[in-house]
């Protein structure tokens, strides 16, 4: 599906609390995006949400999505009530759904999400993710032209105790250096128990179909990021800075030569405030509604897909039946797709909730200095 309409494309967020807080000053700070609605069942946050951007706002999301004319719908909701919320956005038929992840805990429920959308041909987003940085797609477009040669092996620097609730960050990013290419199997393992459903730092090895081998270090180690070894060189990147190293001969030995002036940073972990005293919105997040952008005005699946997020989850959940099985490959697609990671309790249920009103109510003040 294409945009039926001309920018500025309307915006309805569903969940107005600290991320989705940001996720609607991303919108109204782009041209090609106006912010008309919001939706909370917290009266506290909508109240304040209202206060700051002056739309309209509804208790129920239904109504919204029955009284505004959305182009996109945001739902920045927890876990527990995000597939359903997903998919009662593509019944509504909005334009393009840009939910946050994790998509879901189980198989079965990622499944109901991503295949209604794809009926109805909506573009279905999931997650702030790195894997919207153009400087990713950059270079895999240098893969893709044979610039570099094909990609033979990834190293994977990201230590996180949740596999799904962080680590799917790095694992949507491994997947496009791949190629995307499906997966044959993997072998893992986990931080605690593997018989625990709870979300956990896991690692393991994940072999592609077109033979590129990724392995995903859980312990943390002296780098951070992703490491993709191609025939004829090495790109990193740790999430803010990338580079590409050509591996040339020097006598009896092999070094490497970056390549000056490839990549532009993608921004600063400390993000300070604007004019207006709005805390200022960090680049993966603008990447991540421009890539939306793309998907609704071209029809192509967005960069970090609700696919990708099934996906990543299917690795995970891979990777703690290793563990289960002595660490034995598991091969993909997995046949029981009511197999689940639970996510932390304030990704699954709500931040506010598991941190406590106070604490919670602390940090929404600090998106805006009033």
């Amino acid at each position: 599906m294409t945009a039926s309409r001309t920018p500025p494309y309307r915006v309805g967020i569903i969940g107005v609390g600290r991320m989705g807080s940001n996720h609607a000053r991303a919108y109204v700070v782009n041209p090609k995006t106006e912010l008309v609605a919001a939706a909370d069942t917290d009266p506290e946050n909508l109240e304040l949400f209202q206060r700051r951007f002056g739309v309209n706002v509804y208790g129920d999301y239904h109504e919204m999505l029955a009284k505004e004319r959305l182009d996109i719908a945001a739902p920045v909701l927890p876990v527990s009530v995000n597939p359903q919320a997903v998919i009662d956005c593509a019944e509504a038929g909005v334009g393009a759904i840009f939910s946050e992840k994790p998509i879901a805990s189980s198989l079965a429920d990622a499944d109901r999400m991503v295949e209604t959308c794809r009926a109805r041909g909506i573009p279905f987003a999931c997650g702030d993710a790195w894997r919207n940085l153009p400087q990713f797609w950059q270079f895999r477009e240098m893969v893709d032209a044979g610039e570099v040669g094909e990609v033979r092996a990834i190293n994977v620097y990201h230590p996180h105790s949740e596999i799904l609730g962080g680590g799917c960050q790095s694992l949507g990013v491994t997947r496009l250096m791949a190629g995307d290419a499906d997966v044959e199997w993997v072998t893992g393992w986990v931080h605690g128990d593997p018989w625990d459903e709870e979300d956990q730092g896991m690692g393991g090895v994940i072999r592609f179909a077109n033979g590129v081998l990724a392995h995903v270090h859980m312990d943390p180690v002296g780098r951070r990021g992703i490491e993709v070894l191609t025939e004829k060189g090495v790109f990193l990147s740790d999430w803010l800075q990338f580079s590409y190293h050509d591996a040339e001969d020097d006598g009896d030995d092999r070094v490497l030569r970056e390549r000056e002036g490839l990549f532009e940073r993608a921004g600063t972990w400390d993000l300070g405030y604007d004019d207006e005293g709005w805390r200022e919105i960090g680049f993966r997040l603008t990447s991540s509604v421009r890539a939306i952008l793309e998907a609704l005005e071209t029809g192509r699946e967005p960069r970090t897909s609700g696919d990708n997020m099934r996906k990543g989850l299917e690795i995970g959940i891979a990777l703690r039946e290793s563990h289960r099985q002595e660490h034995a490959p598991v091969r993909l697609p997995l046949e029981d797709r009511s197999m689940k990671i639970v996510p932390h309790a304030g990704r699954m249920y709500s931040k506010k909730r598991a941190q406590g009103r106070e604490e919670y109510m602390e940090q929404m003040a600090a998106y805006k200095r009033d």
